[in-house]
């Protein structure tokens, strides 16, 4: 078993789709992003794990130097692992990963890998010499195999009652695509600055919209669809010849997966129930676009109850990775 850096975005994403999962952290253009945002300060370093010249693991992890004191790292949900690999083979890329950032190289780890919650994922990052700091993150995949049908069906009753409620609203829905080119500045410019503003009124510390900015344009710079960034927006029309949304996501694609970035209404949005609508308009955008893993962007039913129980609606599978390691 061998770790072999790997520095082109294609043989990352070809990579990244054999993996038994896909993750937003993991991708290509979210490493970019990173790097962009902070000005160079954090830098993706991208490893594959190989197993006879076959890559069964993969890891991006984020380096930060903190001068004399040596480099901070950040290892999050990752890594990823080929679909049936056994569990000693596991261990081994584990162990690979932590070799390559020890202490005597006065490497600081952060550590959320992608592993679930319980005691063998314990012991195998104890066994690394790792110490659990933080409880697991959990989050909500909904599978977007079945027919679209079907998926309506799986819905929560009340959830669905809803939707169908909120589909009699005359709103007009638009869906824009970065790597199509049929993205529309205005609508993302309008729906980031409410995030940032709902990020500052609520402390809210997850990304800005410098990240997602940064992501979108390296998408533009792929000029792929394997990686993208979808908004998706409702408005009531034009006012002075500009897109005044009163709500809208934005979805972030990994290959075959798809995560929940953010989202935002306003009162007219609430009132006419938008979010609902805007939601079920991704699902099937995802599938149209060959989609099959849909992750909700994580779930805090002490912080964000309300919030919660609008993904729980959706009828997905939830999980809970082992936690944060140092």
């Amino acid at each position: 078993m061998a770790l072999d850096p790997c520095r082109d975005a294609a043989a990352w994403i070809a990579a990244h789709d054999t993996m038994r999962s896909s993750v937003l952290e993991q991708s290509w253009c979210y490493g970019e992003a990173v790097a962009t945002a902070s000005n160079g300060k954090v830098q993706p370093e991208r490893w594959l794990v190989r197993l006879r010249g076959d890559a069964v693991a993969m890891a991006q992890v984020f380096t930060r130097r903190i001068g004399p004191l040596g480099q901070y790292v950040r290892l999050v949900r990752g890594p990823l692992f080929a679909p049936g690999l056994d569990r000693a083979s596991r261990d081994a890329a584990l162990a690979l990963i932590r070799a390559r950032y020890p202490w005597r190289r006065r490497c600081l780890l952060w550590w959320l890998p992608e592993l679930n919650g319980g005691s063998d994922s314990e012991n195998a990052m104890a066994r690394l010499g790792m110490r659990p700091m933080v409880t697991g993150y959990s989050s909500i995949r909904l599978d977007l195999t079945p027919p679209l049908e079907r998926l309506r069906s799986q819905l929560d009753g009340k959830w669905r009652n809803t939707l169908k409620t909120a589909e009699k609203s005359a709103l007009l829905m638009e869906v824009a695509s970065r790597a199509e080119g049929s993205w529309h500045d205005d609508a993302f410019t309008a729906l980031m600055g409410e995030h940032d503003e709902h990020r500052l009124d609520n402390r809210f510390l997850g990304p800005d919209a410098v990240f997602y900015s940064a992501f979108a344009d390296a998408v533009g710079d792929r000029r792929s669809a394997d990686e993208d960034a979808l908004l998706l927006w409702a408005h009531a029309g034009l006012h002075l010849g500009k897109v005044r949304p009163i709500a809208g996501i934005l979805v972030l694609r990994h290959g075959r997966g798809a995560t929940y970035a953010m989202g935002w209404s306003n009162e007219a949005g609430r009132l006419v129930k938008a979010h609902y609508r805007l939601i079920w308009r991704a699902v099937a955008e995802l599938k149209s676009r060959g989609v099959t893993q849909f992750d909700l962007g994580g779930v805090d039913t002490e912080r964000g109850a309300g919030v919660a129980r609008f993904k729980l609606g959706l009828g997905g599978e939830v999980f809970t990775l082992a936690g944060s390691f140092v």
